[in-house]
């Protein structure tokens, strides 16, 4: 067997009304003035306006709900200023991947110092952050558990990356009562987030480990027997309880192996035109998978067959309807077929050639089973049009 790490250092607690409990679990971590970063759509729901009134009886909490769709430089600034002005020492993250990207890149401000810029990159931070707590209201996105957060350089119109083992949140609080409101579409495509996760962790080269493969095989498994249900009955505490916990194993996984091409160029296509990552994931998965087929597809059968899609002894066979299985999936949930449909506008040559220079430079990449020359990224933008 090779040599492997795998680092998850944040404490996760799952169940109904577990999200109670966060105000008293950062206190004891040592935090006594909180921040709370989430976003307005959340505050305006009876069960988080119950929760923040109850965390506000016991706690100092100062609130900052700005946070847009699509986490950006200018929220992280926005909110790092609040929390120096407030002497904040602790964050507590309520929300989808974008508050918790946010939420993470201000724990580094507030710790270290400086401005965002200044610590973009992987493995740049110098020591242990600020007590930080999670409670994801979707199920896709794995941010509670994962070392990484992406922001977006509006000026720039790219993705910035943060990674470090100390950007972890302390503690994840799993709580299915939050994501029952969750929208039909949202549900869909946070979902996608996370079957992208746990099929590109199955088949990177060189990190993946028994401990990566079997989190992402399980949660995989998890997710196409419930996320559609989660999606037709947002009510269904068990569908919606299945979801939640796979998304955070995907996360899991994916943070100690990486993931590929289609997070690649998801992450180019979400910078240039900020299109929601889990609907452009779904987009380009099949098409990553495509490509990746000639060198992954023993690996490809051996997921078909585990989730009994296939029972096949040709690979050739089971791999192509693992594709095929995606992407029944995608259209049963009703999800963009393709970049058109996101909307992604006509793409000229020289947006093509920015998106492949954007592509080719993203760390997910670097883990890609297949190497892709700047003609293979230009298909599959074509090709997904």
């Amino acid at each position: 067997m090779d040599p492997f790490v795998f680092h998850s250092p944040t404490k996760i607690t799952f169940g109904q009304g577990v999200a109670a409990t966060a105000s008293e679990l950062i206190k004891e971590l040592g935090s006594q003035r909180i921040i709370l970063i989430t976003d307005k759509q959340l505050l305006k729901t009876d069960l988080v306006d119950s929760l923040i009134t109850g965390w506000q009886a016991g706690s100092d909490i100062v609130i900052f709900s700005e946070v847009l769709p699509d986490a950006n430089l200018t929220g992280v600034d926005q909110a790092a200023r609040i929390a120096k002005q407030e002497k904040c020492d602790g964050i507590i993250a309520l929300g989808g991947g974008s508050v918790i990207d946010t939420a993470k890149v201000v724990n580094i401000i507030l710790t270290l110092g400086g401005n965002a810029l200044d610590h973009q990159g992987m493995h740049n931070l110098s020591s242990r952050l600020l007590p930080s707590l999670a409670i994801p209201t979707t199920a896709g996105t794995g941010a509670e558990v994962s070392l990484v957060a992406m922001v977006r350089d509006d000026k720039e119109g790219k993705k910035l990356l943060f990674g470090s083992k100390f950007l972890a949140m302390d503690e994840a609080l799993l709580d299915p009562e939050l994501i029952i409101t969750l929208p039909p579409r949202l549900t869909a495509a946070t979902g996608m987030d996370a079957v992208t996760h746990c099929i590109e962790a199955l088949v990177v080269e060189g990190t993946s480990s028994p401990l990566t493969n079997t989190l992402a095989l399980s949660a995989l498994n998890m997710l196409l027997k419930f996320l559609l249900k989660a999606k037709k009955d947002g009510n269904d505490i068990e569908a919606r309880s299945q979801t939640l916990v796979a998304s955070t194993m995907a996360g899991m996984s994916f943070s100690s192996c990486g993931v590929g091409i289609v997070h690649a160029l998801s992450h180019a296509i979400g910078g240039q035109f900020g299109t929601h990552h889990g609907m452009t994931n779904a987009v380009l998965l099949p098409h990553g998978m495509r490509f990746n087929l000639s060198f992954a597809t023993n690996r490809y059968a051996e997921i078909a067959r585990y989730l009994q899609l296939s029972n096949s002894d040709k690979d050739e066979v089971a791999a192509k309807i693992l594709i095929e299985s995606i992407e029944n999936l995608i259209n049963s949930l009703g999800l963009p077929q393709n970049l058109r449909g996101l909307p992604v506008p006509d793409l000229k040559p020289e947006q093509l050639r920015g998106l492949v220079d954007l592509a080719s430079s993203d760390p997910a990449m670097i883990f890609n089973t297949r190497q892709a020359s700047p003609q293979d990224i230009i298909e599959i933008y074509r090709n997904a049009y």
